[in-house]
């Protein structure tokens, strides 16, 4: 053979190499929080929701409470006498001033020079006679968003947390701006009034929303995208600017506009889409989520690797009747609604006696969303860093502190010591609402993610946010007269009572929720998450050792089959382990 054939030979002699198979990790999960750590529970897609809905929170303040402050804001008058002379009449009006008005003036406008900022107060003369409109206006918004909570809820848990998102935000900037062409308080209501149903609609699906796509550790930065401190400072930037409502609404709008961008982006939650049992949609935003355009885990799912963590349960019609169906939902329910009217209350105090720290309406919106700015940062860091800041102290701690506060505030007016609108009650009213808003509300909002399953979860925050907006209109009923009544004091007994029996009730039967895991079906609400994870527990064990049974059986059927082929070589084998056994001990010598 020549040199060339032998070289031939020897390019076309085929190698044989042993091919390892990369061993496929076995996956099953058997709860949703060990999905959540494959996809990365607070990852680039969490974040991006949060901005995104801290964004949206300057459209939604900037609606919804726009009669507190800015809205009801009155201007000084001209009063035009019969000799068409002019008479300037100072805000506030009051009795004498408006029946000076009634006899004197042949017409009356508002002074629109130096005008701080120009009002529907000073646009539709909501004064004297007309002065009860602006609180009928701001009934009528508190009552729409109710109504659009309760349906939200509702809708949330049976068509989806999504359902609308999109549609609705853009239905919310779409009536904000015709707003601006109201031509009486009437027509001013009724838009503001859609508004709010469907911010109400979108508040409660939003905030299920957000609570379900991460863990318990940061669930608090996800709830804290829902305060307002931006929202407050910007709302009061746009005013500043624009010194009336409708130039107002224009801009507040065209800086909110570019929300719908970021509302199409949104997926629906997974946790509910499993819950419900869409198992395949739940693997598609699931892998979406982990896509590198998002968090980037490289992780995927199929409807095998999730199937274990629904439990097959009858899917009936959920509604209110659930929050009370078993004694501990009963129990928790009651004990959300006392909560929920307790901060109502406190709220309202503070947007009744306020007055008396400064004449500016928007200064007063921009210290508000400053108050509002540190506290929810301060807290947040305790309660990343000290696992023993649980629920259940700031839920009572913060509200010892708020009960000290209007024991004082009390204390001050009942002695004739001070005003409700003095600047003393004014601060020590403001430190108790911060502390409301900031520490009291986070914790309700975190409480009623952990004590109420995925499939009525939606259902429960409309159950909240509706009792939440009757407390402000009991507060436009009950506490405002109060104020401006012989009995003064009695604005600040009634929250102080409220804030006393929430302690008792708290401190007796509000469990401890930080650190547990959320629940997703009413089995789980029947008899608690640890109960229903015994079996589940049981079925992972029993799954891996069939797993690993698997695997030692496909390791002797290799030995097998390499014994048997070499007995068919000729080769005398006694046993396929001492078979096994010789093939590595020439494999070293090889390799030596």
């Amino acid at each position: 053979m020549s040199d060339d054939e032998e070289s031939r030979v020897i390019q076309v002699r085929p190698t044989y190499a042993k091919k390892r198979k990369e061993k496929k990790d076995v996956v099953f999960y058997t709860n949703f929080e060990e999905v959540l750590q494959k996809v990365n529970a607070f990852g680039p897609y969490q974040i991006f929701c949060f901005i995104v809905i801290l964004y949206a929170s300057i459209e939604w303040a900037g609606n919804s409470t726009f009669m507190h402050v800015l809205g009801s804001f009155e201007p000084d008058w001209n009063c035009t006498l019969a000799n068409n002379h002019t008479v300037k009449i100072i805000a506030p009006t009051n009795d004498s001033s408006c029946a000076y008005i009634k006899k004197n003036c042949k017409s009356l406008s508002p002074i629109k020079q130096n005008l701080e900022f120009f009002s529907i107060v000073g646009q539709f003369q909501l004064i004297c006679d007309d002065e009860n409109k602006v609180e009928y206006i701001e009934v009528i918004m508190a009552g729409s968003s109710l109504i659009g909570s309760i349906i939200g809820g509702h809708m949330g848990d049976h068509f989806g947390r999504q359902t609308i998102f999109f549609t609705g935000e853009l239905l919310i900037i779409i009536t904000s701006m015709m707003c601006t062409a109201a031509q009486s308080w009437i027509a001013f209501a009724a838009i503001q009034g859609v508004n709010c149903f469907i911010y109400g609609v979108i508040e409660t699906t939003s905030l299920t929303m957000m609570v379900e796509f991460t863990s318990n550790k940061y669930r608090v930065i996800m709830v804290n995208a829902f305060q307002w401190p931006i929202a407050y400072m910007t709302s009061a930037l746009i005013a500043f600017l624009t010194k009336g409502w409708q130039v107002y609404f224009v801009f507040l709008n065209l800086v909110s506009s570019p929300l719908a961008i970021g509302f199409m982006l949104f997926l629906e939650s997974p946790r509910w889409l499993i819950a419900r049992n869409e198992l395949s949609q739940a693997c598609d935003v699931l892998n979406d989520i982990a896509h590198q355009r998002w968090n980037n885990t490289k992780a995927r799912f199929t409807t095998k690797d999730i199937s274990a963590i629904h439990k097959t349960e009858k899917q009936g019609f959920y509604w209110f009747y659930h929050l009370f169906s078993t004694k501990r939902l009963a129990k928790q329910s009651c004990l959300q609604i006392i909560s929920v009217l307790t901060y109502a209350m406190v709220s309202n105090t503070y947007l009744f006696t306020v007055t008396g720290l400064h004449d500016s309406a928007i200064m007063f919106t921009f210290l508000d969303g400053v108050f509002r700015l540190f506290v929810p940062i301060v807290i947040v860091i305790f309660d990343l860093m000290v696992p023993s800041f649980g629920r259940k102290i700031q839920f009572l701690g913060s509200l010892v502190i708020e009960g000290i506060l209007f024991g004082v505030i009390i204390a001050l007016v009942a002695t004739g010591t001070c005003t409700y609108d003095s600047k003393p009650v004014t601060i020590l009213v403001i430190i108790a609402t911060m502390i409301n808003d900031c520490i009291f509300w986070i914790n309700i909002v975190q409480i009623t993610t952990q004590r109420y399953p995925t499939v009525i979860r939606c259902i429960a925050f409309g159950f909240l946010h509706s009792f939440r907006h009757i407390g402000a209109i009991i507060g436009f009923i009950i506490l405002k007269p109060l104020l401006t009544s012989n009995w003064s004091t009695g604005a600040f007994v009634i929250p102080e009572a409220m804030i006393i029996l929430t302690i008792i009730v708290g401190f007796f039967f509000q469990p401890e929720t930080k650190g547990k895991a959320l629940m997703d079906q009413m089995v789980e609400a029947n008899y608690g998450r640890m109960e229903n994870e015994l079996p589940r527990a049981l079925m992972r064990l029993a799954a891996g050792h069939r797993v690993d049974q698997s695997e030692m059986r496909q390791i002797h059927r290799k030995a097998m089959e390499s014994a048997k082929a070499a007995e068919l070589m000729g080769q005398k084998v006694e046993s396929p382990w001492v078979f096994k056994e010789k093939e590595g001990e020439k494999e070293d010598k090889k390799e030596d």
